[in-house]
This record gives C-alpha cells, sequence and structure tokens, in this order.
C-alpha cells in the first residue's frame, strides 16, 4: 500500500508538471522542443527529472515493501523524504536561473534516498543468493 500512496502522489506530482509545461509551451507558442525560452527548459527538466528519478524509486519501493518485507515506518521515511525533495527540487529548478537552495536540497534528498533504497536492496538480495546457493 505504500507504494500505491508514493506512485500516486508522485503521478499528481508529475500531472502538475505536465500542465505548466503545457502552459508554458502554450505561452511560447513552442510546439515541439524548448525553443529559445529558458523557462520553457526549466519546467520541461523539472517535468522530466521527476519522471527519470521516480521510476527507479517506485521500483525500489515495491521490491523492498513486498519481496524484502522492510518495514512500513522505513519505508515511509524514505517515501515521505523522496516525495519532499523532488517537490523542491522541481519548485527551485523553475526559480529565476534556475539557482535555488530547493534545487540543491530537492537533488541531495533524491540521491540519497535512492542510494539507501539500492545498497538496503543490495544486501537483502546478496543475502538472499549467498544462503541459497546463488539461486541455483
Amino acid at each position: 500500500m505504500l507504494t500505491l500512496f508514493y506512485a500516486s502522489s508522485l503521478t499528481i506530482l508529475a500531472l502538475v508538471l505536465s500542465f505548466l509545461t503545457g502552459r508554458q509551451r502554450f505561452k511560447t507558442e513552442t510546439n515541439l522542443g524548448l525553443g529559445d525560452d529558458f523557462g520553457m527548459l526549466q519546467i520541461t527538466r523539472a517535468h522530466g527529472n521527476l519522471i527519470e528519478n521516480a521510476l527507479f524509486f517506485l521500483i525500489l519501493m515495491f521490491l523492498l515493501e513486498t519481496v524484502a518485507e522492510v518495514s512500513s515506518v522505513s519505508l515511509m521515511v524514505l517515501g515521505d523524504i523522496f516525495l519532499l525533495a523532488r517537490i523542491a527540487h522541481a519548485y527551485g529548478i523553475t526559480r529565476p536561473e534556475a539557482k535555488s537552495i530547493f534545487r540543491m536540497l530537492g537533488t541531495l534528498g533524491s540521491i540519497i534516498v535512492l542510494s539507501v533504497q539500492s545498497i538496503w536492496g543490495l544486501i537483502i538480495a546478496l543475502s538472499w543468493l549467498s544462503n541459497n546457493n546463488w539461486g541455483f
């Protein structure tokens, strides 16, 4: 159920960013690509960066929740940090000149969560593999 919550929340964030991207396209009359508008670049990168990171987050969240049976509290902490980090990043990257502490905090939070998930998953998987004749 936790994966469902975070998948739904991140999808809503992606839809908001998609709407903002469409609004910027209409405003700048940019049908395809980025045109010459820096705001177009900013909002499309906010949207694209969310999609790029959320995919790995959700896959790892699902596997840690179902296969590895990691505690709900641990997954909620990671999920909350990731969701807040993605919101911060989207806000920060759309500020003037894309310079903002929020962008940096969003990137850092995302990297930390994805790193923790990956290392935790590897530890669990390697432990299982070593105890089960490496899967054979």
